[in-house]
């Protein structure tokens, strides 16, 4: 009576070690081998950025196999790319890398002498180019002014988040962008015209104000209250 649980657990041992033998046998064909390894490398979300150019970053080699690839080490190369705002890296099993990136989107630029520094809507400068020389969808884009520009400045980031959350229609009409303070951001539109936008709360509410009001001829428009808009 006592031999039957014994070979039940001698045959359950003898499955678990044997199931543990096997995994760590796979694992190791996979760490060890090139059975597993990198052949293909697919990249997402480059609109601009020449895939080259992310290979060259992610610096990982044909043939390297899949478990021994860093996928954080990766991404943080990819995203040191100035023109990235962030990067994913992943494995695809059995044998391919994928990066995914999400690039900076041009906002404003900031004179300097002859330069235009183009930031994001987070405040980071990451292209500069010669004013005459520049691409003409640079050339369009609003001349931000304000004290210390940069990703750091509470008053550059809450004026460009605006910047970068305006619809289409009233975004095209800008030319400048000027902040005092996070709750002193204006517009300069086409016409001579000024915007009074306040502080970068209630964006949608303010949008659609701003939109009707710029169907009345003025020269200064004030939606820093949108139920309490005023022009003149």
């Amino acid at each position: 009576m006592r031999l039957v649980p014994q070979r039940r657990r001698t045959r359950i041992l003898v499955g678990t070690v044997t199931t543990v033998v096997i995994v760590v046998a796979l694992v190791l064909v996979a760490y060890l081998t090139p059975l597993m390894s990198v052949r293909n490398t697919e990249i997402t979300g480059n609109h601009t950025i020449p895939g080259m150019t992310i290979l060259g970053a992610a610096d990982v080699a044909q043939g390297t196999p899949l478990l021994q690839v860093d996928t954080e080490a990766v991404a943080r190369r990819v995203a040191d790319i100035p023109s990235v705002e962030s990067a994913r890296v992943q494995r695809g099993y059995p044998s391919t890398l994928e990066i995914g990136i999400v690039e900076r989107t041009p906002v404003a630029v900031v004179t300097e002498g002859d330069k235009l520094h183009v930031l994001d809507r987070f405040g980071v400068g990451y292209l500069t180019y010669n004013a005459q020389s520049a691409p003409p969808e640079i050339k369009k884009l609003p001349v931000f002014h304000t004290a210390t520009p940069g990703p750091a400045d509470p008053t550059t980031k809450a004026a460009l988040g605006v910047v970068a959350g305006l619809p289409v229609d009233i975004k095209v009409l800008v030319k400048t962008v000027n902040a005092s303070s996070p709750v002193g951001i204006e517009f300069g539109l086409t016409g001579n015209r000024t915007v009074v936008w306040g502080d970068d709360s209630q964006g949608a509410e303010k949008a659609r104000t701003l939109e009707y009001l710029l169907t009345r001829k003025a020269t200064e428009y004030n939606v820093s209250s949108p139920n309490f808009p005023a022009y003149k």
